[in-house]
């Protein structure tokens, strides 16, 4: 279960790193999936990872209520990080 909080964390990292990249001239492509809607995908997986980090023992159930698993929850946070505007709203909407 920490596991799972410490990759979203990373993945965070990854995010922030990026939009430094991106900032300084790299070049961003812009593709998206259109699962969701951008901003309620990085809120969903804000608030997923608020709650997995409160309960750290219930996260398969939290992920299952959510409609995910671990490995589509993954899959979220790493095109939430590969986005820099998607890391930048779920970093607002993630508590610390």
């Amino acid at each position: 279960m920490k596991t799972l909080a410490l990759t979203a964390a990373l993945f965070l990292v990854i995010a922030c790193a990026k939009k430094d990249e991106s900032a300084a001239g790299g070049a961003s492509t812009g593709a998206t999936t259109a699962v969701a809607p951008q901003s309620d995908r990085a809120a969903t997986a804000a608030a997923i990872s608020n709650a997995i980090a409160a309960h750290p023992a219930s996260a398969d159930s939290i992920l299952q209520a959510n409609n995910m698993t671990r490995e589509s929850f993954d899959q979220t946070m790493y095109e939430i990080a590969a986005d820099s505007a998607l890391s930048a709203r779920y970093a607002a909407a993630k508590t610390k």
